[in-house]
């Protein structure tokens, strides 16, 4: 006899879990001659060295003039449009569309520790790179405190 271990949410633990058997699931249908296409949203990286904080954001397909940033009230703001270069085929032409199109916007809320003025952008190889400076820690110099 084969012990099977069975719980009822026990399959479903991960957020990554489910969707990885919602995904394998509706993979497995057969073509019913229509495709569902999710929103675009570009997925993001970010990390820091000692002078800066990075946002690596990944829009394959894209050309830079496509890309808006802008900064206000301390949020960070990426957004633009991936066109769908595909539309004005014959449908009969098309046997399979996985990629996703649309406008996006994705908002990065900036903290203390960075520098808003000293913001850069590069775009090379479907990838936009996203510098902040880090804001310099002031340090007080020793001063004398007179006594009134």
């Amino acid at each position: 006899m084969t012990y099977v271990k069975f719980g009822p949410v026990g399959d479903f633990d991960t957020v990554n879990n489910i969707n990885q058997k919602i995904h394998r699931f509706f993979g497995e249908l057969p073509n019913l001659g229509f495709e569902v296409n999710y929103p675009f949203k570009p997925k993001a990286d970010y990390y820091s060295d000692t002078q800066n904080f990075y946002i690596d954001l990944e829009v394959p397909g894209m050309k830079k003039e496509d890309i808006k940033i802008s900064f206000k009230d301390n949020v960070l703001s990426i957004s633009g449009d991936k066109k769908d270069y595909s539309k004005g085929k014959k449908t009969e032409e098309i046997l399979k569309a996985e990629r996703n199109f649309g406008t996006f916007t994705r908002s990065f809320q900036l903290s203390d520790e960075m520098n808003p003025e000293h913001i850069e952008a590069s775009f090379e190889d479907g990838i936009l790179k996203v510098t902040i400076a880090k804001a310099v820690k002031k340090t007080a110099d020793e001063k004398e405190i007179k006594i009134k």
